[in-house]
């Protein structure tokens, strides 16, 4: 007889063992149940149409950037698939990994939920198809309303008392809920499993979309950013099971994972709910090995609605060149005509005299014939272009060696010129030299040579699988064509 009754003295504390923590096993009912917890879903993400919004763009800016780089952002509703007006996918499942918080009100119903009548709490994480216990939630017979709540990643949710009966939320975090009420629990001394909790979205999923314009830059192969929005602070109130924002800016963070394209979608992050909004994009981003640091744009008038999805395309142009090796190439090759220094109007263009200069000199080959003795940046013919206001300069050997290491094909033919493709992005034309015997323009249409800082020139040609270096000073009168790159 006494051993039987150490035993089931031994049973009772290990069941109230299990729900020790910060409220102490002496408030535990003897008879207390442990509440165990299926592996919840979400009621998916809207797939509703918006009219007017499903190809065109909802709020649209354009401006004009440094550097001769351009932005124009739109953001848009982005319903998934063909879904009907109001449709929506039901029961999806949860990310992994999630940790979620169960709350117990002595209450038949969700009207009577109150801090007089708090019982308790117990944290969750989700682990595949099933769930762990991190704080075990312990509850005496009775009926209860629990609210089921997560934040939709797997940080440790703040410690919870019976002074509130509401939550705080902020940009950034996938806020869900669940209302199970009228839930009966009466198997003492054992557990109940707490089923079909499907999750109610409260916030609205964002990414950005960066483009890069096709033909004219390289890959995007870096891009964080952040977006200010007027509200980011919000209250989860458990007795009307709504969540409220409140006014004060706030910004978010913006991710990519490993970007190596000409389009890159962020990750998805979450923005509270908001009407007539007016929100800032701002990107650093690396375009064709060239960074740009801090592009920012504002959008007015925009609204997020709660369990639905939406984008921001976020498109770089510039008519200026082109930028591939962490460079902007000028449009065409350099001239100087009628007094004047000017670009050729395409890629492929060049021609004899006038677009042929010497070393260290700012006259074209043959007005002068012999190079300056040093290189010197007032010398440099790209400074020398009309209402170029020190816009341009001539590259340097390490950025014509970076463009190189951007990859390249030879003999590609532009408009029936040949020359080198480098990046995929830039043409430059195998536009012949002005050799310093002065006996005109040769090798047209055979190799290119182009000057780079201080004195070297890129040489490569159908028989060259790599590109080649020449200093001035072993050809110091040969006439080389440029390609200007801006002064940035």
């Amino acid at each position: 007889m006494i051993r039987n009754m150490v035993f089931h003295i031994s049973v009772v504390l290990l069941i109230t063992g299990c729900g020790k923590d910060e409220e102490g096993i002496e408030n535990r009912s003897p008879n207390g149940i442990l509440i165990e917890v299926e592996a919840p879903q979400t009621n998916g993400w809207s797939t509703e149409e918006v009219t007017g919004t499903r190809s065109g763009m909802a709020k649209t800016v354009r401006q004009k950037g440094e550097y001769g780089v351009d932005m124009e952002v739109s953001t848009q509703h982005c319903p998934a698939g063909t879904a009907t007006e109001g449709a929506s996918t039901r029961w999806a499942n949860v990310d992994d990994n999630i940790t979620f918080r169960v709350v117990a009100y002595k209450s038949a119903t969700a009207a009577g939920i109150s801090t007089a009548n708090y019982a308790g709490y117990g944290d969750y994480k989700l682990s595949g198809s099933s769930v762990q216990t991190t704080k075990s939630l312990i509850l005496p017979v009775g009926t209860y309303t629990f609210i089921v709540y997560s934040y939709g990643n797997s940080s440790a949710i703040t410690a919870f008392t019976n002074s509130s009966a509401s939550v705080p939320v902020t940009n950034g975090q996938n806020f869900m809920t669940y209302v199970k009420a009228g839930v009966a629990i009466n198997n003492i001394g054992s557990t109940y499993t707490l089923g079909n909790i499907v999750f109610k979205h409260h916030c609205a999923r964002y990414r950005v979309q960066a483009i890069a314009q096709a033909g004219r830059m390289g890959a995007i192969t870096a891009c964080a950013g952040t977006v200010t929005l007027p509200r980011h602070n919000a209250t989860y109130s458990f007795t009307n099971n709504t969540l409220t924002a409140q006014d004060g800016s706030g910004t978010i963070n913006v991710t990519w994972n490993s970007p190596n394209a000409m389009s890159v979608y962020s990750n998805y992050t979450y923005l509270l709910p908001q009407a007539s909004a007016s929100v800032t994009v701002k990107l650093n981003i690396t375009i064709g090995a060239k960074g740009f640091t801090n592009r920012s744009a504002t959008l007015s008038g925009l609204t997020f609605s709660a369990n639905n999805t939406y984008y921001s395309n976020i498109s770089f142009s510039t008519t200026e060149g082109y930028i591939v090796g962490g460079v902007i190439w000028a449009n065409g090759n350099l001239y100087k005509s009628n007094g004047q220094y000017l670009f050729y109007n395409s890629t492929e263009i060049y021609g004899g005299s006038g677009s042929c200069f010497i070393c260290n000199s700012p006259e074209p080959y043959p007005t002068q014939t012999m190079p300056t003795s040093a290189w010197a940046a007032e010398n440099d013919p790209c400074r020398k272009l009309t209402n170029a206001a020190n816009k341009w300069r001539m590259p340097t050997l390490t950025e014509i060696q970076q463009l190189a290491n951007s990859g390249f094909m030879t003999d590609v033919i532009l408009n029936g010129v040949k020359g080198n493709k480098f990046g995929g992005v830039l043409f430059l034309p195998y536009s012949g030299y002005w050799p310093q015997s002065n006996i005109g323009h040769v090798e047209s249409g055979e190799r290119g040579l182009f000057w780079s800082t201080p004195g070297t020139a890129m040489i490569f040609s159908p028989g060259y699988n790599i590109v080649g270096y020449t200093g001035w000073n072993e050809f110091p009168q040969n006439g080389y064509t440029i390609r200007c790159v801006r002064n940035i």
